[in-house]
């Protein structure tokens, strides 16, 4: 173990960085080694699932001695909720940054169209997240702990969309006091269509059910608009 190591104490909750994450980290991301372990542990569980995968396995994906993986986490079952909670943040910069990518001078319909193209090319190319999603989703039935964290951090991602979808449209009263059901079905059916083009491949018809569900989404937008104009007419 290298001096770098043994400078910190693993776990410690006051070298934490404050955060305003639902579900707070147990160890310091910033730290390359525990960054690194997170993320091979990641491919790991994504792989093989959490069952089956062993710490030595995750240390052998790393070229690291099981002891090391011991010496940041005390348990596989702390090590599967740090990741959990690692990987969504990860993926949830993923979701900020395409919600930034929206033009500012756009349309907010545009805009909007714009930033949810982002974010499911985001969801795509992100096939460790899904796995891992899928792999915590059937584990949250038998893990109390598990299923919180999963809880928080669902909730995390939807107020992302949500203020995103706010400050894309330029207005959070913009939507008729919609924007939480709204964020709530963009995270459903996108995560629903994810998971049917991992199932079923071409044969889900995923990225055409994501035009429609986009078509859809503008038209109930624009009746919304409607409404509120004819309200303040």
């Amino acid at each position: 173990m290298s001096a770098s190591d043994e400078s910190s104490t693993p776990g410690s909750v006051s070298e934490q960085p404050e955060t305003n994450e639902s579900a707070p980290r147990a160890v310091d991301w910033d730290n390359p080694r525990v960054a690194s372990i997170l993320a091979a542990a990641a491919k790991c569980f994504a792989r093989k699932g959490f069952t089956a995968t062993t710490l030595a396995e995750i240390g052998k994906e790393l070229g690291l001695r099981k002891s090391i993986v011991h010496y940041y986490f005390a348990s596989k079952a702390a090590l599967i909720h740090e990741v959990q909670s690692y990987t969504y943040h990860r993926h949830l910069d993923g979701v900020r940054a395409a919600l930034n990518q929206a033009p500012k001078d756009d349309s907010p319909a545009r805009r909007a169209t714009s930033a949810l193209n982002s974010l499911w090319g985001a969801l795509k190319e992100n096939r460790t997240t899904l796995w891992l999603n899928i792999e915590v989703w059937a584990s949250a039935r038998r893990d109390e702990e598990l299923k919180r964290r999963a809880a928080a951090l669902h909730q995390d991602s939807r107020k992302l969309v949500q203020e995103g979808m706010a400050d894309v449209l330029g207005d959070p009263g913009a939507l008729g006091g919609q924007l939480v059901p709204i964020s709530s079905l963009i995270i459903a059916v996108l995560n629903g269509l994810s998971v049917a083009e991992y199932l079923e491949g071409e044969d889900a018809k995923a990225d055409e059910a994501y035009q429609l569900f986009l078509l859809l989404l503008r038209l109930g937008l624009k009746e919304v608009e409607a409404a509120k104009a004819a309200a303040g007419a």
